[in-house]
């Protein structure tokens, strides 16, 4: 049996040892329940948002070595067709052509319903501070009808940079 030690909580044991957990370098800025796809209603705990969301995030910090700006996502249920899976763009304005992706939202679990998680690398020279967008787009080489349906329902930020939701 695990005890508490002060500030640090033990949570098992390994070999008669008591197991700290390994910390976790992401703070939350957004939580929620967003339904992307082209069905609306598939998920009746999620507002339907559509095939694109674009979030407002402003930078108030960021480090100054040349490491990427680190965000992490948090999804369910979802599902690629042909290895196509969803882009996921820094600062994309609608009507200019679509930059490299920081990120995909891949399917990494197979169990429906349990959490899948998504990092993003923004390049430092992309990172000032101030306001920006992540754009998550359902990907559009995928056929009407079978554009995949998931459930956006964490935005986090890496502890080396400042960042909130909204400008």
């Amino acid at each position: 049996m695990c005890r508490h030690v002060g500030t640090n909580y033990f949570t098992r044991t390994e070999n008669k040892r008591c197991i700290m957990p390994k910390g976790h370098p992401f703070y939350m800025l957004w939580s929620g329940a967003l339904n992307f796809g082209d069905t609306p209603g598939v998920f009746t705990n999620a507002q339907f948002v559509g095939l694109l969301v674009q979030l407002p995030v402003t930078l108030t910090f960021v480090p100054d070595d040349d490491s990427p700006i680190r965000f992490l996502l948090r999804t369910t249920d979802v599902e690629i067709f042909n290895d196509k899976k969803h882009p996921v763009y820094w600062d994309w304005l609608p009507g200019a052509p679509l930059p490299n992706p920081v990120g995909f939202i891949d399917d990494t679990e197979l169990i429906p319903g349990r959490p899948e998680y998504h990092q993003l690398a923004v390049p430092p020279h992309n990172a000032q501070l101030g306001p920006h967008t992540i754009t998550i787009l359902v990907n559009p080489e995928v056929s009407a009808g079978l554009k995949d349906d998931f459930v956006l329902e964490r935005v986090e930020a890496h502890d080396t940079i400042g960042a909130k939701i909204g400008w």
